[in-house]
């Protein structure tokens, strides 16, 4: 007779949860793909409606209105900042626990104009599959320290 089982196999639950991480890492991609070309939908296409952005000591945007107008009014998407940004894959990291996971990844802006580092920053997110699609949550900006 034919066997069946429940649910899905050992080898299709670890399938699904590197399909999982490589989704939540695509959004570093496209994050940093959305500020080389200053292209602000695409930025916004990656947060949820009711997400959280905290840049800065006592300083958060809530809602993607608000999110928006902070990435305008940040440097990175000034029409005047020619900035190439170097994001070390071997600082990405990933988690995934169902429909919910974390992403953190830190920026290196080399201003193209200088040819020096304008800015080293880091981020910390969380994110949720909404829709069937990853999506920022709440965003913690920081500072780092460049080491290897």
């Amino acid at each position: 007779a034919c066997g069946g089982s429940s649910g899905s196999s050992a080898s299709d639950q670890a399938l699904e949860r590197k399909a999982d991480i490589y989704a939540i890492s695509q959004i570093e991609r496209y994050f940093h793909q959305s500020m080389a070309k200053k292209d602000i939908d695409q930025m916004m296409s990656l947060w949820t409606s009711n997400a959280t952005f905290t840049y800065g000591p006592g300083q958060t945007a809530t809602g993607i209105e608000q999110i928006r107008k902070t990435w305008l009014n940040s440097p990175a998407f000034k029409p005047a900042t020619h900035w190439l940004s170097d994001h070390p894959a071997y600082k990405l990291r990933v988690t995934v626990n169902g429909d919910r996971g974390t992403l953190h990844f830190e920026c290196h802006f080399i201003d193209v104009d200088t040819a020096k580092v304008a800015a080293v920053t880091a981020g910390d997110f969380d994110v949720a599959r909404i829709g069937g699609r990853w999506l920022i949550t709440k965003m913690v900006g920081s500072t780092t320290e460049l080491s290897p």
